[in-house]
């Protein structure tokens, strides 16, 4: 991901990953303020970060780690997420769920 700048201090950044790291999102989280309600962190080191409305691929957004959480501040709740691992939750006003991923 190319070098870009946050509005967010170093000492705010709570993930073991490095800010640019490529996290997959949709067009509705990215662009139109949907609330994230699925959080995935892949085996291989990837975050997912979903709305649960779509799962159309013309909707997949690759953004940085950073990015998501300059705008999902709420994601920091979740940086400490295994490699693995789900979170998720019926609705923003709701408390995470977190369980291993079955391969």
């Amino acid at each position: 991901m190319d070098d870009h700048k946050h509005n967010f201090s170093e000492e705010e950044w709570p993930f073991q990953d490095p800010v640019n790291q490529v996290a997959f999102t949709t067009t509705r989280v990215a662009y139109e303020g949907y609330p994230i309600l699925l959080v995935s962190h892949d085996e291989d080191g990837d975050w997912q970060f979903l709305c649960g409305t779509t799962t159309e691929t013309a909707d997949a957004v690759v953004a940085c780690l950073g990015c998501i959480f300059e705008r999902h501040k709420f994601v920091e709740e979740l940086a400490t997420l295994p490699r693995g691992w789900l979170a998720w939750r019926d609705s923003d006003k709701d408390p995470w769920q977190m369980e291993q991923q079955v391969s």
